[in-house]
């Protein structure tokens, strides 16, 4: 009898501390702000064109265009990938402010044919 005597009186003292929280946040979600417009890249890839060396290997021109006033140097990255082969290759590109120029990559180890087929190719900033 004193066990449930116990039982009963542990129940309402510890009672109020085993409630879990309610929710507090609002009831309808907030309404979004103005879209931000996305911050202006310094250089930009505008173009990747593949073409066939003299001796049959793959060349990729990059056409990297500066959108600022100053002069903008970034490590531009490509990498292509031609059947197995996988290889990459970088190279620091300086542009002046409001041009655009023309970089070449000349994959020595990978054969224009080769790619041609079913090869692919990106590009990135280091």
């Amino acid at each position: 009898m004193e066990r449930r005597r116990l039982l009963a009186l542990t129940v309402a003292l510890l009672g109020g501390c085993s409630d879990l929280p309610g929710a507090t946040g609002p009831r309808t979600p907030p309404t979004p702000s103005e879209p931000t417009a996305a911050p202006t890249r310094s250089l930009q890839v505008t173009n990747l064109a593949v073409e066939e060396a003299d001796d049959g290997h793959l060349r990729v021109v990059a056409t990297v265009r500066n959108g600022t006033n100053a002069q903008r140097t970034r490590r531009l990255r490509i990498r292509v990938r031609a059947g197995e082969v996988r290889t990459e290759q970088q190279r620091d590109v300086t542009v002046a402010g409001g041009t655009q120029q023309d970089v070449v990559f000349d994959f020595a180890d990978v054969q224009y044919e080769d790619f041609s087929g079913n090869g692919s190719l990106n590009s990135g900033w280091v």
